[in-house]
């Protein structure tokens, strides 16, 4: 099973893909995608932040962060597919395991209750 981009958005900066910073090397965000498998509709939320080497201090940890040197929303993508391409699996359960350890899954520490 193969994992894609079903959608994705930023609230803090709406339309992210056309968003226009003042400076490309002090970016600093996080956005929401929708990632499900290949020729499904819907999919899980995911979480990374996508920031600049310049915001990111010593002893942060960079956890769920596509971190680059000069900020380009093609880049982000690109990294994002990446990560999707190393992500395959038997099942959506150990997909999306697999793309937890880069993006924070809402599914994260989730137990079922038995009720």
């Amino acid at each position: 099973m193969k994992p894609e981009i079903k959608c994705f958005d930023c609230t803090d900066f709406d339309p992210i893909e056309t968003y226009h910073f003042d400076d490309l090397n002090d970016v600093d965000y996080w956005i929401n995608f929708t990632i499900g498998p290949t020729g499904f509709d819907g999919g899980d939320y995911f979480q990374v932040r996508v920031t600049t080497f310049s915001n990111v201090g010593l002893k942060e940890s960079i956890q769920y962060c596509i971190l680059l040197e000069h900020y380009s929303f093609s880049q982000v993508l690109a990294r994002v597919n990446k990560i999707l391409s190393q992500c395959e699996g038997q099942d959506w359960h150990e997909v999306a395991t697999k793309i937890s350890e880069y993006m924070r899954w809402e599914f994260h520490d989730y137990k079922p209750s038995n009720q």
